[in-house]
């Protein structure tokens, strides 16, 4: 089949979208697929080359001559998928402008749609005024563009409480989670990693993702106090890109007078699954995620996890795995971290667990699903 991608963002830049993206094209394209890649061609400051083939995927960046933050661009050089002739042209995330039009088009030319929204538009609750009346405003739009798609993918089996206000049909809908590399469960040496944060003999609680406000790393450095007079040795590790909540964070952590919380910034692939691989317990307090391939990182390099009740941390975390709590109730996190880390026999049979059940999530197993609903469309 001739596959086409179609997403705002895509490798050498990252995020959630991203990652699903470049995972599942790459697996398709060793499936012999000839698979095509459209995206912008810059995100902060840096810029990618107009044409690319990486791993098999032929890659398509559009000149963006207008951004305005994550969802209102122009590229309008993006009609040039038109050309492609594609079977199946599958869309990452609803709600961008830039893409509707091609999508229409699409339509009309006969060629087969289908979209993994990842989360719903605007999926926050703290977004200001201008930014609420646009949504408003452009939901019949989107209404209408997800009523062409032959499939839209959930990730998880809650989606659809909220995929239906977005005018999404039940019977569009598929299953088709988001998953890990191999390479997640691959052996690594941590010696120096241990060494350059001084991590021996410490009791390591990690974060992975971006250091972003709804993110709720907060939330952790707060309870901090209270899991320090059970275990002394802790240390929370925050591993990640700072996206703008860094220095707050500092502050909450200056101000509790702790000195046991480290911020990594931006590390390699071999460094984060060394940090994983030290880490005991892994913290997911995010606001709002779909899924959280960080978390399933994290339970293939054998962590015990707490997570915030999202649709990720519901449909990954179960009683064998961890815990979830509501989102900003301290004292149920705190209550839980604790449970975690003072019984070693629990933690230890979720580790286990844990590292059993990532590996049902592989990307090659995964694509078989997505495959195959391709064929059917």
């Amino acid at each position: 089949m001739k596959i086409g991608f179609l997403i705002t963002y895509f490798y050498p830049f990252g995020g959630g979208a991203e990652s699903n993206c470049l995972a599942l094209a790459l697996e398709l394209a060793k499936k012999g697929h000839e698979v095509h890649v459209f995206t912008s061609d810059r995100k902060d400051g840096k810029t990618a080359k107009k044409e690319e083939t990486y791993e098999g995927i032929k890659i398509h960046r559009f000149r963006t001559l207008f951004r305005y933050k994550y969802y209102f661009a122009f590229y309008p050089s993006i009609l040039k998928i038109l050309s492609y002739n594609l079977d199946v042209l599958h869309v990452h995330a609803f709600g961008f402008p830039q893409h509707d039009l091609v999508i229409m088009l699409e339509k009309l030319k006969g060629t087969k749609l289908v979209c993994t929204p990842h989360g719903p538009f605007m999926a926050l609750k703290n977004y200001s005024k201008p930014a609420q009346m646009a949504n408003y405003i452009y939901m019949p739009i989107i209404k209408f563009i997800n009523s062409l798609y032959d499939k839209i993918i959930e990730v998880n089996p809650y989606q659809y409480s909220w995929m239906k206000y977005a005018g999404v049909d039940k019977k569009q809908v598929a299953f088709v989670p988001n998953g890990i590399s191999k390479e997640a469960f691959r052996k690594v040496e941590i010696d120096k990693y241990v060494k350059k944060y001084n991590l021996n003999g410490k009791f390591v609680i990690s974060y992975l993702g971006r250091i972003q406000e709804y993110k709720g790393l907060d939330q952790i450095i707060k309870i901090m106090p209270e899991l320090l007079k059970k275990n002394k040795d802790i240390i929370f590790l925050a591993i990640g890109k700072d996206a703008g909540d860094s220095e707050r964070l500092k502050k909450i952590a200056e101000k509790l007078n702790l000195k046991n919380v480290i911020f990594t910034g931006e590390v390699s692939e071999e460094e984060k699954l060394a940090l994983l691989t030290i880490s005991e317990i892994f913290a997911f307090p995010s606001e709002w995620e779909a899924f959280g391939i960080s978390l399933l990182e994290a339970m293939a390099r054998g962590n015990a996890v707490i997570s915030s009740g999202t649709e990720g941390g519901k449909f990954l975390v179960d009683k064998n795995a961890g815990f979830v709590y509501k989102f900003n109730n301290l004292s149920d996190l705190r209550k839980k971290t604790l449970m975690l880390i003072t019984n070693s026999k629990l933690r230890e049979k979720m580790q286990q667990n844990n590292i059993k059940k990532a590996k049902l999530f592989l990307w090659s197993i995964v694509v078989k699903d997505l495959e195959k609903m391709y064929k059917e469309i």
